[in-house]
């Protein structure tokens, strides 16, 4: 055994700073103190869709009406097909399911989100740039059929 001892006073230390610790972050904990919560803006625009996979690997949009809204490309719509995707592979029916609803939406900011009802995850598409938040923000400003 080594000939090391500990004072007392530095035991008693010691555990009274683990049990202030252990106090603090119980208080923490219950009154979410530090807590980081975004508000969800309410939506100024908004429309749902329709991505309907196709064999070839491209993306058809309907609207709720099932009728055409555009026809994703591999070559152009890189992004928006990437994004839908994302949001699918989400999803627990993702193997059963044919397509997919997802809700794009504007706040009175402009910002523009793609939003996955079914699941409740939502994408800020402003973080990937104006480029690619305008690709779903033109679903937005066309005239619904």
């Amino acid at each position: 055994m080594s000939d090391i001892t500990v004072p007392r006073g530095a035991l008693v230390g010691a555990a009274i700073l683990v049990g202030l610790t252990m106090s603090a972050i119980t208080t923490a904990r219950h009154y979410d103190v530090g807590r980081l919560t975004v508000e969800a803006a309410q939506a100024q625009d908004r429309r749902m869709l329709i991505f309907q996979p196709l064999p070839n690997g491209e993306m058809m949009v309907l609207s709720e009406q099932r009728t055409p809204v555009a026809h994703l490309v591999i070559e152009g719509d890189t992004f928006a097909m990437a994004a839908v995707r994302a949001l699918a592979m989400q999803r627990d029916d993702r193997e059963r399911a044919h397509e997919f609803r997802l809700l794009v939406q504007r706040d009175r900011d402009g910002h523009v989100e793609l939003a996955d009802p079914d699941t409740g995850r939502t994408v800020k598409l402003q973080g990937f740039g104006q480029a690619s938040a305008r690709a779903f923000a033109r679903y937005l400003d066309a005239t619904p059929s």
